[in-house]
């Protein structure tokens, strides 16, 4: 096991209707239990796609699953595929690992919740081929999305986006 890292999201807000993409470790619902009374969390996966409504979302949030992705494709496709789901000027919310070629992470998260309760888990990616960073991933939602917030803590890395109705010039995005 690597380091123990803490997570403040005590100033998280999300609104309204939520998408929780990819495995959250309970840390999506307890976040939206914690901000509102009736909470409406919908957990998909590949298999029920076809259950969502397009534009029926007011968030999107993506705990961590970016960087279990291998390829830079596998990425924006589910960028691209959340996106048909949000509400124009709905946010999509992402936290994730900023790690480099080469390098496997192992790490205990000890995520504080706005109730002053702390969600742990742990947090694993030994794939020593995979990158994932924040720069990337601004450059993903720069097509789709204005981003409003990104914020940095250690290796863990923040973006809050709001989706927009035009779409700027495609930044190219180097894979290496």
């Amino acid at each position: 096991m690597g380091k123990t890292m803490i997570l403040n999201l005590s100033d998280v807000k999300l609104k309204g209707d939520v998408l929780d993409v990819g495995e959250s470790f309970g840390v999506i619902y307890n976040l939206s239990k914690d901000v509102e009374d009736e909470v409406a969390v919908d957990y998909i996966g590949s298999e029920q796609r076809h259950l969502l409504t397009m534009e029926d979302y007011d968030t999107c949030t993506i705990f961590f699953h970016l960087s279990s992705m291998w390829s830079m494709n596998s990425r924006i496709n589910l960028i691209k595929e959340v996106t048909k789901y949000l509400k124009v000027g709905g946010e999509i919310c992402i936290w994730d690992i900023n790690k480099e070629v080469g390098t496997v992470v192992n790490n205990k998260i000890n995520a504080l919740l706005p109730s002053g309760k702390v969600q742990e888990f742990e947090f694993k990616n030994i794939n020593p081929l995979c990158k994932s960073n924040i720069e990337d991933t601004k450059i993903m939602l720069e097509k789709s999305y204005k981003i409003e917030e990104t914020k940095l803590w250690e290796e863990i890395y923040y973006i809050k986006a709001k989706k927009s109705q035009g779409s700027k010039k495609n930044k190219k995005l180097q894979i290496s």
